[in-house]
């Protein structure tokens, strides 16, 4: 009995457990999704989204430039077609500032070509004018000139192709004018353009209102009057800049002159000074023409159209002692041939002391844009001048006097001696005859005078043999640095055994 009732038992639970298998297997099984009834409805396309308007911006119409009431005869120049100008050493830019072409001078032979876009004959329209303003603290040079662009030549540097006006400098407004037949005779065939000088100053602002050319000068003021109608009230003056200056120092400064005596006994004579170089003494080139000659059995220099200097400047407040043989030895012509001391390191590139740096070509040249200069013109004749600010013009120039002395610098070599104490006076001397004698302080920078920012002495005297003052300034460019060149400009200049040496 209890064998079949544990038996029934056992079946029993056997039972039960395939049951609650079954019952785990059903629920782990996934539930399946109910089945849609398919249709036969079309698909809807989906809606696009609409890409936002874009609004262009038209195009503005330009504002056509203001019509000049001038009928009279007249070819006005196009400043603002580039094709037409070509610039060499300078950059310029039409109408950023105003109703004008501005150029600004960069290193170099600074000049701007002008072409007509046309061929003109002088016959119908002789006078050549345009208006023109200088920036402050400008000017030209006397060897930057006007040149002819004709259809048979130019420009070229001949005489009667090339010619100048003297620029005003207060910063206001101008008209230069030139008879074409008059100032450039050799310029033939028809007229085609005309190449500009610019400023000297590197960054020096030169600015063009117009260029054309006229029948007669009532003409170009009649244009000018109607362009002035204009334009009259946007054509500014010129401004001085306001820049607060710091002391700059020279790129080359040495602690004494060379300790050598150039008596050129390792020369012969034929021999070109352009290959003739000692240490810190070198050529500084013009025509390249310069050599050394041989008189009465000594080799010296026959110095024509370039320079010889001391390319380095040297120490400040030490003095020094120069000496040298020298005789003027041809003709003048008005152009500069002696020597120079006391210029500073900037505003004379490339040492070019051959070079006119104020007056005209053969009217007057000087040489050196700081300093105090000895021009020789003609046996004892002398002309001194000191490089200075000029406050009323805002420029450079020179403040100076011709002398006449017991020396004549024509006859035969001369012995130079010229001393510096290096505090305040120099003495020159000529075969022992005292020339003169310069006194100097009120060392410092002069606040107004553009590109230059080394320390000078402002105030300079000179007084002659006799101690009577001759020249002075009062905003002299003569450097506190130590310097010496000889120059010359279509001369001849015989020198030699120059002995030059520091305290």
């Amino acid at each position: 009995m209890f064998k079949r009732l544990s038996a029934l038992i056992a079946v029993v639970l056997t039972l039960a457990l395939l049951l609650a298998a079954c019952a785990t297997n059903e629920a782990s099984k996934p539930t399946e999704a109910p089945q849609e009834t398919p249709t036969t409805a079309p698909t809807e396309e989906p809606t696009p989204t609409p890409e936002p308007e874009v609004t262009e911006e038209p195009t503005p119409t330009p504002t056509p430039k203001p019509k000049i009431n001038y009928e009279g005869p007249a070819f006005i120049c196009d400043l603002e077609d580039d094709t037409l100008i070509a610039e060499s050493a300078c950059t310029y830019e039409y109408g950023t500032e105003g109703p004008w072409l501005k150029i600004v001078t960069e290193q170099g032979d600074n000049n701007i070509i002008f072409r007509f876009g046309d061929t003109l004959y002088t016959e119908d329209t002789p006078i050549f004018a345009f208006k023109y303003r200088i920036g402050y603290g400008q000017s030209v040079r006397g060897t930057n000139h006007f040149y002819a662009i004709a259809t048979k030549g130019g420009p070229v540097p001949q005489v009667g192709m090339y010619n100048d006006i003297d620029f005003v400098t207060d910063l206001e407004w101008h008209i230069g004018v030139f008879n074409l037949d008059e100032a450039f005779p050799e310029a033939e065939g028809e007229w085609v353009g005309m190449r500009f000088p610019t400023v000297d100053t590197v960054g020096g602002d030169f600015a063009i209102a117009w260029i054309g050319l006229f029948e007669s000068e009532e003409d170009v003021a009649a244009y000018d009057a109607a362009f002035n109608e204009v334009y009259g009230e946007k054509l500014v003056k010129a401004e001085k800049p306001k820049v607060e200056k710091k002391e700059a120092m020279p790129e080359k400064l040495v602690d004494s002159f060379e300790d050598t005596v150039f008596d050129f006994s390792d020369c012969e004579s034929g021999d070109a000074l352009m290959n003739y170089e000692s240490m810190e003494w070198l050529p500084a080139l013009g025509t390249r023409a310069s050599t050394f000659v041989e008189v009465d059995g000594n080799v010296m220099l026959n110095l024509t159209f370039d320079a010889w200097v001391h390319d380095s400047l040297v120490e400040a407040g030490k003095g020094f002692t120069a000496k040298f043989d020298f005789m003027n030895n041809g003709a003048i012509g008005g152009n500069f041939g002696g020597f120079i001391f006391g210029w500073g390191d900037e505003n004379n590139s490339g040492r070019d002391f051959y070079e006119n740096s104020y007056g005209k070509d053969g009217v007057n040249s000087l040489v050196g844009k700081s300093g105090i200069g000895f021009d020789f013109r003609g046996g004892n004749k002398l002309y001194i001048y000191i490089c200075q600010w000029n406050s009323e013009t805002s420029k450079r120039d020179v403040a100076g006097v011709d002398i006449e002395t017991a020396v004549d610098f024509d006859a035969k070599m001369v012995s130079f001696v010229i001393d510096d104490d290096g505090t305040s006076k120099i003495t020159v001397t000529a075969d022992g005859v005292l020339i003169c004698t310069i006194t100097y302080g009120d060392a410092g920078l002069l606040d107004d005078a553009v590109g230059y920012n080394e320390k000078y002495f402002r105030s300079v005297s000179i007084t002659d043999g006799e101690g009577n003052e001759i020249v002075k300034s009062e905003n002299a460019l003569f450097s506190v640095y130590d310097s010496f060149a000889f120059g010359a400009r279509a001369r001849n200049l015989l020198i030699d055994n120059i002995d030059i040496k520091t305290k």
